[in-house]
């Protein structure tokens, strides 16, 4: 461990709570700064773009009508 004598001048019972609130707090700073400064973050987390989900599942079935269609059609 590079800095192990720093527990010899801070007790481990204050040092690890004080390093795990430090990380908690830069952690949740970051993903405010993410929603709040963003576009695109929010609606990744609301599930996208539904309007084009929604586009690409009908045009999937059409296709698919279509070629059931195509091949119970006679010549």
């Amino acid at each position: 461990m590079i800095y192990g004598k720093i527990w010899c001048v801070v007790k481990p019972s204050v040092g690890i709570p004080l390093m795990l609130g430090t990380v908690a707090v830069s952690s949740f700073a970051v993903h405010y700064a993410l929603l709040s400064h963003t576009t695109w973050l929010p609606k990744y987390y609301e599930g996208g773009n539904k309007a084009a989900k929604a586009a690409a599942v009908t045009t999937e079935q059409s296709t698919t009508v279509a070629l059931v269609e195509r091949s119970t059609a006679k010549p």
